[in-house]
């Protein structure tokens, strides 16, 4: 059973394990090119942590069976335009392909809608990334428009509405 939970510091030891061995560009995809340095440490996502209460986004960790597999944010939280975006989205590299990021979206999705009241949700990824999207489309995201980044990969802009609205 997937659910989400707040991310504590004790979590960030799991988030290091799953980026060992990876490279700067595995960081980049996942958690976007401005939030974390390469090598990822522990002390970086605990200043994330840290920081959260009187910022724009909110923290999550992803449990199957109260098993840690991953981790996902709310960011950029408009309280007033009721939106946000989905972000820093990172399962276990050794689970993925297993239908958990699908399940871990469609929690947090339910919970920017029924918790928070959100409009919209909107996310990015890379165009590259086939087995993303595909999650992103089976949760109800639909592709809205591309921005190509100064790296030259192309970000995919995905957007769900609320459909209780």
């Amino acid at each position: 059973m997937i659910s989400i939970q707040p991310l504590t510091e004790e979590d960030a030891t799991y988030v290091v394990e799953w980026n060992k061995g990876m490279t700067a560009d595995f960081l980049d995809q996942w958690a976007g090119p401005e939030s974390y340095d390469f090598p990822i440490t522990e002390p970086q996502i605990i200043s994330r942590i840290d920081q959260e209460p009187s910022s724009d986004y909110r923290l999550y960790k992803i449990l199957n069976d109260n098993i840690v597999i991953g981790i996902i944010e709310l960011l950029g939280i408009n309280e007033q335009e009721k939106k946000a975006k989905v972000g820093r989205f990172l399962i276990n590299p050794s689970l993925v392909g297993k239908g958990y990021g699908t399940a871990a979206l469609k929690a947090l999705t339910h919970k920017g809608f029924d918790e928070f009241g959100f409009h919209s949700l909107e996310l990015n990824v890379f165009d590259f990334n086939k087995s993303a999207i595909r999650c992103y489309e089976k949760v109800g995201y639909k592709a809205v428009a591309e921005n190509v980044y100064s790296n030259g990969w192309t970000a995919i802009n995905m957007v769900i509405s609320n459909p209780s609205l």
